[in-house]
């Protein structure tokens, strides 16, 4: 039974392998170190959204997708199809899809047959200005963490922020942030844009690895992440210097005893091929969901630049509750790439 278990992982990760050559907000030229991103410039409730690019690739030809909040609009409903032509930035309105109206907040998203894609997220309200990202004006705004205590509270210092501002501040876990997160007391910045103040961290972030903050205010916004231990790190949102957790699944809550796949699509970021022979992923802490093993063989090479997905046969707690369980892309002693899973029970 058990080398039956592990045929059907190594043949399921197999089939799962996605060479994409260029994903995830990377650039294919050197030349250029900018990314594809856009805003959200103006939007008509349950009709239409116009977006603004910026710094597409040239000549690549986006699908756009719009779903709930909360999955970053993967496998969302196609709302069209634009053309990037010379790159660069120009502004496109798309219709809000019919099955999404009456929906507060819609994921919208790019994503190409070349792997590149880019989302954002929009308020579906007429009346209401959708938030922008902080422009840029010499000097980029900043949310960094100077004092973490795990569970119990985090300290932080913004900087370069709209001036004598009212900011509502958020927190909630990295990769379900806009469906759990919860409201904390608002601060104020100061004349120069700045702010320093502590969080004491809810318990909807309890025993949650990787949290984000957000802070909205004055029709922009600024967030970042840290990792939930005693002087815990800024965790960096795009990449590390060996892989880029792309995706985490799952997203949704799940109820107590239920079976589901545990999913990371990663992306070698090194400049290293992983060899699926010396290379595993496995289980190193925090709730024991998996079903069967808690160590598996990669069982395919992948190349710099290529993107794979990690599967684990998991079963949910017995008991209601936030889970973390922390798996690793290991090399020997070395971990290549940390893939940690949060769920809520319920």
């Amino acid at each position: 039974m058990l080398t039956q278990r592990i045929s059907k992982l190594v043949t399921r990760v197999l089939m799962a392998v996605m060479i994409l050559g260029i994903v995830a907000l990377a650039l294919p030229q050197p030349v250029s170190a900018a990314y594809p991103t856009f805003s959200i410039v103006s939007v008509k409730a349950d009709d239409t959204v116009t977006v603004r690019t910026n710094d597409l690739p040239k000549n690549i030809l986006f699908t756009i997708r719009m779903d709930v909040l909360g999955n970053r609009a993967e496998n969302g409903v196609i709302a069209g199809s634009t053309n990037s032509g010379i790159g660069g930035n120009f502004d496109v309105t798309y219709k809000i899809p019919a099955s999404l109206k009456g929906q507060k907040w819609i994921a919208i998203r790019f994503e190409s047959d070349e792997g590149y894609y880019s989302y954002n997220w929009f308020f579906n309200n007429t009346s209401v200005t959708t938030p922008k990202p902080i422009p840029v004006t010499g000097t980029k705004p900043s949310l960094t963490f100077t004092s973490i205590k795990a569970n119990e509270t985090v300290t932080v210092e913004g900087r370069n922020l709209p001036a004598n501002t009212t900011l509502t501040v958020r927190v909630g876990p990295y990769y379900t942030f806009f469906r759990d997160y919860v409201t904390t007391p608002s601060v104020k910045t100061d004349a120069n844009g700045s702010v320093s103040f502590s969080i004491k961290l809810p318990s909807v972030v309890k025993n949650v690895e990787r949290i984000t903050v957000r802070l909205d205010g004055g029709g922009h916004f600024a967030y970042n992440a840290f990792i939930n231990v005693d002087g815990g790190t800024t965790i960096p949102v795009t990449s590390t210097g060996s892989c880029q957790v792309v995706s985490v699944t799952p997203s949704a809550s799940l109820p107590t005893k239920a079976e589901f796949d545990a999913v990371w699509t990663i992306k070698n970021t090194s400049s290293k091929t992983w060899d699926g022979g010396s290379v595993d992923f496995k289980y190193l802490s925090g709730s024991e969901m998996q079903k069967y093993e808690d160590r598996y063989d990669l069982h395919q090479n992948v190349k710099s630049g290529e993107t794979v997905k990690i599967i684990v046969d998991m079963k949910a707690p017995a008991s209601t509750g936030y889970y973390t369980t922390r798996w690793a892309l290991v090399q020997g002693s070395t971990t290549i790439c940390s893939l940690p899973l949060t769920v809520r029970v319920w």
